[in-house]
């Protein structure tokens, strides 16, 4: 048996120390009273009392909750200098976003072409985290050879209102991509920017970031006349490549400082509200994103290699159009959405070589989805108990397709090509779930349960003569359960038990890639079933005017999780290796959260986060193996000040990250994974009212210039086994020594940012 390496006693001693200093803090604040009148008492009172819609499609208190829920709001997401969902999540224990930096190649090596890859929730990420928009999903991502499409850049948060990020299964109420947790932006109504009495407001911001070189600007115009208002939004951003702390200049692998990059950026949101007093509202929706990015990439040139470029593009589409109605009666709310979505990732490289032929890739990743979705609510009374009762459906129909070109193909292949077949992907759901307060509220039950049914259906491909793909459609049923005690007025015991599922994809059902001449080939798998999820949280809540604090622990267990092996063939010519996704692994993650939030009357507040998980892979005959994707233990406390009526303020963040233990890296990298020094920052970020409506912001991060990098940037990067020296006896081992590359893996030194904006 497998035990856990103990944390280093550096890392130890500063979480101890980060934990001891934050409930000094704590003391220190919660001996006086709150939400004094003139402290700025509603900014107070709105961040105790967040709403959240994500978690039961109805509006409903964070603290009411039965599960963890992080709402993040336009003015957080301003205060803490955000300019990406990795900068979002930045002071966000147990939710994590890969980065890596950019080192692919034309032909072979995605390393960091993804970008924002994808959030990672309680160690388990990418498409099996459910990513929406205005209740849309962002399209998948996706890789392939050296193709590598991410999910995080399809969102610009400079025309966010609020994210929620819902931490476990939500397929009950969402259907499959739920598997281990949803994150749901919603952008801005124009009456967000409408004071009452005027008919025009709006934002300008500019802010620039010297981590990355990045500028941008936003601009929202909203107006109001009688029953019609309207807004308009763009923001604009150009950086450059990331910095960070490696020294090595120069071209090819061993090159640490980043390879040159000039990126840009155009997100583009317009709104048309029809809201009569009758309770109707129509709402047309607009929306546009497009990114530009260069790398020049100095690591990929070699001896044979003389020159390699990316050119990368990405593009994001969406009109919707939503009625709800609120009032009185049976049904007292309604709403009626479609909408219409088109996307396309395109990765183009270049690479000049000597004495080999010059080569080019292009690799294209689209989707485009028609879908509509309808949902109401019932309020309503069964004798002692009052009910919440909402319920609905959706369907989708996603056409999706790759490319895969270029000059030079492979030996054994023709481009253009696909990996596999233009796929049309349906999805269709039906889902009830119910609010039940007993003995006047004190004991709320959350019960939901959602029926789902999946098609795919690969069409003819002229790209693939001689491929005929499988056509696959299945169905689930996924119960939720949750239930909430108040003990008292400020004390709440929780818990919930819910099931999360995810259909294959098109990818995964027909990928296709076939090289006789090498001996392999790929086949389909019709019978390729969903992954599944159950998960188990409880914990503890106590929620006062000055005090809020939630202790959490929480058990998943993963079922038929989707894994390419190699189920054939002896890799000849004769009797080619075949690749097929089966359902093959079972994943179970089990952890704890604790968050704690103290607010004074004098302005002072502090909070404190921690988050630690362990899971592991179980194959079929019981053999466990570690969960890599499970970031080391995370601890974030800071202090801050806030002036009574709003006009300053500023906070000091402290954040420790735990180094990954080596038992809970075993059998990911060969021989032996690097694993990074666990490390603690320091981050401070201010604001100052200059005038009303004029708000300057400024931070500076990594104030220490400490040298780090996270786990889930470097997963996967091994050491390097130097042989045993000369004479030595049979049987003795080499050493292992730090990778050359591994500084190019490190975050920015020590970076500053800084925001102007006026609201009007």
């Amino acid at each position: 048996m497998t035990h856990a390496a103990p944390p280093s006693t550096v890392s130890t001693r500063a979480a101890r120390l980060a934990a001891g200093t934050a409930l000094g803090l704590a003391l220190a604040v919660t001996a006086q009273p709150a939400f004094a009148q003139d402290n700025d008492g509603d900014y107070w009172m709105a961040r105790k009392n967040q709403i959240v819609v994500t978690a039961t499609r109805t509006a409903v208190r964070a603290e009411d909750l039965p599960i963890t829920v992080t709402v993040i709001d336009e003015e957080r997401i301003a205060d803490e200098l955000v300019t990406d969902i990795r900068d979002l999540i930045r002071f966000e224990p147990g939710v994590s976003v890969q980065r890596q930096p950019a080192r692919f190649g034309a032909a072979l090596g995605a390393t960091g072409r993804a970008g924002n890859d994808s959030f990672n929730i309680r160690g388990i990420g990418g498409n099996r985290v459910l990513i929406q928009v205005d209740g849309v999903r962002v399209p998948d991502g996706f890789s392939f050879g050296a193709q590598a499409s991410g999910r995080g850049d399809y969102v610009d948060l400079g025309l966010i209102k609020s994210v929620e990020i819902l931490r476990g299964p939500s397929s009950a109420l969402y259907g499959s991509d739920g598997l281990a947790g949803a994150v749901s932006f919603i952008t801005s109504d124009p009456s967000d920017f409408l004071q009452e009495g005027k008919s025009v407001g709006g934002l300008v911001r500019g802010a620039y970031s010297s981590a990355d070189e990045e500028f941008s600007e936003t601009a929202i115009l909203a107006g109001r006349s009688g029953d019609w208002s309207a807004m308009a939004a763009y923001t604009r951003r150009d950086w450059q490549e990331l910095d960070n702390k490696g020294t090595k200049d120069g071209t090819g692998p061993a090159r640490t400082l980043p390879n040159p990059q000039d990126g840009r950026s155009n997100a583009a949101l317009g709104r048309i509200v029809y809201d009569p007093a009758n309770g109707h509202k129509l709402r047309l929706t607009g929306e546009y994103l497009d990114t530009h990015l260069y790398t020049q990439g100095l690591t990929g040139i070699t001896a044979t290699v003389d020159r390699l470029e990316g050119f990368d593009t990405g593009e994001r589409k969406r009109v919707s159009l939503d009625w709800s109605w609120e009032g009185e009666g049976t049904i007292d709310f309604a709403r009626v959405a479609l909408y219409w979505q088109d996307s396309e990732d395109r990765q183009y490289t270049e690479e000049d070589r000597t004495p080999a032929a010059d080569r080019t890739r292009l690799n294209t990743f689209e989707n485009r989805v028609f879908g509509a979705s309808a949902d109401a609510r019932s309020d309503f009374a069964t004798g002692p108990l009052a009910h919440r009762l909402v319920f609905g459906g959706d369907i989708s129909k996603t056409r999706q397709r790759g490319l895969r070109d270029g000059t030079i193909p492979p030996a054994g292949e023709v481009f253009p090509a696909r990996a596999f077949p233009s796929t049309d992907f349906t999805r269709a759901g039906l889902f009830v779930g119910d609010e039940i307060s007993i003995a006047d509220g004190r004991l709320i039950l959350y019960p939901a349960l959602r029926f789902d049914w999946y098609d795919l259906s690969p069409q003819d491909d002229p790209l693939l003569p001689s491929f005929a793909g499988a056509k696959q459609d299945g169905s689930r049923l996924s119960p939720k359960f949750g239930a909430l005690w108040k003990v008292t007025d400020e004390v709440r015991l929780f818990a919930n038990y819910a099931t999360g599922f995810k259909a294959p994809e098109p990818g995964q059902v027909n990928q296709f890639f076939e090289n006789l001449a090498f001996g392999y080939t790929s086949k389909p798998n019709p019978d390729l079933g969903p992954e599944r999820s159950e998960s188990f949280e409880g914990g503890l809540r106590f929620s006062s005017d000055a005090v809020s604090l939630d202790l959490t622990a929480f058990s998943a267990r993963y079922k038929d999780f989707i894994s390419q092996e190699v189920v054939g063939g002896s890799f000849t010519p004769a009797d080619p290796a075949i690749y097929q996704f089966v359902n093959l692994d079972r994943v179970r993650v089990k952890g704890a959260e604790a968050r704690f939030e103290g607010r004074a009357s004098s302005g002072l507040y502090t909070t404190l986060a921690l988050s630690y998980a362990k899971g592991d892979i179980i194959e079929p005959d019981g053999t466990r193996t570690p969960l890599s994707t499970i970031d080391p233990l995370k601890l974030v406390a800071g202090v801050g000040y806030r002036e009574r009526e709003g006009r300053f303020g500023g906070q000091i963040i402290m954040t420790h990250a735990g180094r990954k233990e080596a038992s809970r890296a075993e059998g990911l990298c060969t021989p032996t994974c690097f694993r990074p020094a666990a490390f603690t920052i320091l981050d401070a970020t201010v604001f100052g009212r200059i005038t009303d409506g004029l708000t300057l912001r400024a931070g500076v991060f990594n104030i220490l210039d400490k040298k780090y990098s996270w786990w889930s940037d470097v997963r996967g990067l091994a050491m390097i086994q130097t042989p045993p020296p000369a004479g030595s006896p049979a049987g003795v081992p080499g050493t292992f020594v730090t990778p050359a590359s591994a500084d190019a893996y490190t975050q920015p030194g020590r970076n500053a940012s800084v925001s102007l904006s006026y609201r009007f």
